[in-house]
């Protein structure tokens, strides 16, 4: 099976306000994603990393302003996103291939050989082929998440939120996992925006990274990525421009961390 590239969606986030009771987390946000473009969102616990990740994946609403998808308000059931948690999240009684399956089965539109092709595609894209038939109990942490990832593609969004994905992995493993997302980014071309609190990690995958500020500051930073695509771990993460972005994103983030009270 081919599947041809995805493509990406624009993404708008206009004059957003929102709050926890009395607690303002953004006053007026403003971020423009453009289609295909990887963005990365980084700050210290407790400058609302998550609290946007929910407002754009629609789970939570904006007290003021918009956020728009291909110029239409964001709904959490809406097929064009995606989105891949700090945790798995697979179903333990499922085989690989089987929770890979269930999105496309929930959504109704394939047959069942159309689901079990399209799903064997992906897990073969995520490096899994073979593995369809193990319980995520059999598997590695790091294989898991590449389940969570396939599973995630297999639907194929035109945006992909992720939060902290590779959080939990093991240095290697993580490393290895950022050199397959980009694989898969560049294959499939969809519009990504990543959560992390790793700064090495934000500038390897990204076109841009975006430093939060302390609630409800929005943007303390926008660096842009220019280094060269495609990105070879052994060679991008050595180059004076990797390292001139990571002292400057280092100093970024404890400015911001040294204003930060906790609300987390």
């Amino acid at each position: 099976m081919s599947v041809a590239t995805i493509g990406g969606d624009s993404l708008h986030i206009r004059d957003v306000h929102f709050s926890y009771g009395e607690l303002n987390i953004f006053k007026g946000l403003p971020i423009e994603v453009r289609p295909g473009e990887f963005l990365s969102i980084i700050g210290p616990s407790g400058c609302g990393k998550t609290t946007l990740l929910n407002l754009l994946s629609g789970f939570l609403s904006p007290d003021r302003g918009e956020i728009l998808l291909r110029g239409e308000p964001i709904a959490p059931e809406d097929p064009h996103f995606g989105y891949v948690f700090q945790q798995p999240t697979l179903f333990p009684w499922l085989s690989t291939i089987e929770n890979v399956e269930f999105g496309m089965k929930m959504e109704g539109r394939l047959s069942a050989a159309e689901r079990r092709e399209k799903a064997a595609h992906y897990l073969a894209m995520v490096g899994l082929a073979g593995f369809e038939a193990y319980l995520p109990t059999k598997l590695s942490g790091g294989m898991q998440q590449r389940v969570s990832l396939a599973r995630a593609l297999a639907m194929e969004p035109r945006l992909l939120l992720m939060d902290e994905p590779f959080g939990a992995l093991d240095a290697i493993t993580r490393e290895t996992m950022n050199d397959e997302l980009l694989r898969l980014w560049d294959e499939l071309g969809q519009t990504v925006v990543f959560i992390t609190h790793d700064i090495d990690e934000a500038i390897y995958l990204s076109d841009r990274v975006l430093v939060l500020d302390k609630p409800p500051g929005g943007i303390y930073r926008e660096l842009v990525c220019e280094l060269p695509r495609p990105r070879s771990g052994p060679v991008t993460r050595t180059t004076e421009l990797f390292w001139q972005y990571k002292k400057q994103l280092m100093a970024d983030i404890s400015q911001v961390s040294a204003k930060v009270g906790r609300f987390n």
